[in-house]
C-alpha cells in the first residue's frame, strides 16, 4: 500500500462540472495530460489552442486576440530550419508553407473564440514565471524555436505583472461569458533547466499571483501540492526527475474528478472504464466464435450505457 505524506483533501466544489459542460484547458504539458484523460471519457473539451504554453503572459495571447479582434499575420512568424513557426505557439504549429500555417493557427483561434464564449469552464495551468524576450523585436515569446540564445533576454515575471494581465483577461472574459468559471493551477513539472532554486522562485511567483486572482468564480486546484507535497517521492516522476509519471497523473486526475466533477459525471467515468476494459479485452482464443461473442457483449454494454446515461448517446 502506498503511503502519502499529508493525505491532502480537496473539498468538493459546490458547483461542480457536469458531463455535458464545455471545458477549455490551457497551459503546460500537465494540462495536456489531464485534458487528454477528459477526452478519453468523452467530455466536450478544447485543449491548448496555441499548443503547450508555459508562461502566464503568453497564455493570455489568445484572449487578447479575441478581445481586440486581431488575426495572426506573417509578422508573427519566424522562418528557421526550413519551416515557418509562430512566436506565440508551440512548435507543433509549424509548416514549410506560411499561408497554410497562418490558415491553421487562425482557424484554431476562431474555434477557441467560439468555444470560450459558450464554455462554463476554463482551466488554466501556469508552468513557469521565467520568460524570454526576442531582442531584435523586443517581443515576449511563448517559444524560442531553437533560435540562438544570445538573441533573447531571460527574466522573471513580477507578481503584479501577472495579476494585472489576468485581472484584465478575467474581467473582459466574464463580460463576454458571464457563466464562465475559471480554475487556476500550477504545474508540478519541474523546470530544472532554469535551475533548482530558480524553479522554486518561479513556482512561488505563480502561486502568489494566483492567490491574488482567486474569487468571483475564480478558484485554485492544488495539482502542484498533490504531486510535490502529497506524493512527495521520485517514484512518481519520469526518469528525468522533472515530469510526473502516469501514476502521479492518475492520482491527480482522481482527485480532480472526486472534487471538481459532479456525481453523475463520476458515475459515467466509472461506467466507461468498464466499457473500455471490455472493448480492449483480448480473448484467450482468437477464434471467430470468440470474436463474435466479444462484439455482442460490447454492443450490449454500449446499449446499457446509453440507456443509463442519455448524455452518452452518439458518443459511443
Amino acid at each position: 500500500m502506498i503511503r502519502y505524506s499529508l493525505g491532502i483533501k480537496v473539498e468538493p466544489y459546490q458547483k461542480p462540472i457536469q458531463f455535458k459542460d464545455k471545458i477549455a484547458l490551457m497551459g503546460s504539458c500537465f494540462t495536456e495530460n489531464i485534458g487528454k484523460k477528459l477526452n478519453e471519457y468523452a467530455f466536450d473539451t478544447l485543449l491548448n489552442p496555441n499548443g503547450i504554453v508555459f508562461n502566464p503572459i503568453s497564455l493570455a495571447e489568445p484572449f487578447r486576440r479575441q478581445f481586440d479582434q486581431v488575426a495572426y499575420t506573417e509578422s508573427d512568424l519566424i522562418f528557421g530550419n526550413e519551416k515557418w513557426a509562430s512566436w506565440f505557439h508551440h512548435g507543433k504549429f509549424s509548416n514549410e508553407n506560411k499561408e497554410i500555417l497562418l490558415a491553421t493557427i487562425n482557424h484554431e483561434q476562431r474555434a477557441f473564440e467560439q468555444f470560450i464564449s459558450e464554455a462554463p469552464w476554463l482551466i488554466i495551468t501556469f508552468g513557469t514565471a521565467w520568460v524570454y524576450h526576442f531582442l531584435p523585436e523586443q517581443l515576449l515569446v511563448a517559444n524560442c524555436h531553437k533560435v540562438a540564445g544570445q538573441q533573447f533576454k531571460k527574466r522573471l515575471l513580477e507578481v503584479d505583472e501577472i495579476v494585472l494581465c489576468w485581472q484584465n483577461i478575467i474581467k473582459k472574459l466574464q463580460a463576454i461569458n458571464p457563466k464562465i468559471n475559471i480554475i487556476f493551477s500550477v504545474s508540478p513539472v519541474k523546470h530544472l533547466r532554469d535551475g533548482v532554486a530558480e524553479n522554486t522562485v518561479s513556482k512561488a511567483t505563480l502561486h502568489l499571483s494566483i492567490d491574488k486572482l482567486v474569487g468571483n468564480n475564480v478558484s485554485y486546484f492544488p495539482a502542484y501540492e498533490l504531486v510535490n507535497d502529497d506524493l512527495r517521492d521520485y517514484r512518481f516522476y519520469e526518469t528525468d526527475g522533472a515530469h510526473p509519471n502516469a501514476m502521479a497523473i492518475d492520482y491527480v486526475f482522481d482527485k480532480f474528478c472526486s472534487s471538481v466533477l459532479s456525481k453523475e459525471a463520476n458515475e459515467i467515468i466509472e461506467a466507461l472504464n468498464a466499457y473500455h476494459r471490455l472493448k480492449y479485452h483480448k480473448p484467450l482464443s482468437d477464434s471467430e466464435t470468440n470474436k463474435v461473442l466479444l462484439r455482442q457483449k460490447l454492443e450490449a454494454k454500449r446499449e446499457e450505457l446509453i440507456a443509463n446515461f442519455k448524455d452518452l448517446k452518439g458518443l459511443l
